[in-house]
């Protein structure tokens, strides 16, 4: 009973939205590997064990990625060029994002 008291619980959370819908998961990052998080409990940073797929990227595996404390990308290394905001963005080459989501920079293709 209790453990159906808990999932209830966590369902009514979710349904309302007090759980961060765009929190991204520890479980992205390479075990062995350190895993930086902000104070309140959120990924800060760490090093990628799969290629991870955000916005209209993928992040390189094995490669370090960092986020802002609400969840949205910071920097990462792409695993693939891509064209973003008419920019096109060198494979293996870093990129990186304002707080609000917006395209920064990345190294440009040659």
């Amino acid at each position: 009973m209790n453990a159906f008291r808990i999932m209830l619980g966590a369902l009514v959370f979710l349904s309302f939205g007090v759980i961060e819908a765009n929190a991204i998961d520890q479980s992205i990052c390479d075990s062995g590997t350190k895993v930086v998080l902000y104070p309140s409990g959120s990924l800060r940073s760490c090093v990628l064990k799969d290629s991870f797929h955000l916005k209209e990227m993928d992040c390189s595996g094995q490669n370090p990625i960092s986020f802002y404390e609400d969840g949205q990308i910071e920097t990462c290394v792409l695993s693939e060029r891509t064209t973003i905001s008419g920019q096109t963005c060198r494979q293996f080459g870093s990129i990186s994002f304002y707080p609000d989501g917006k395209f920064k920079s990345c190294v440009k293709e040659d």
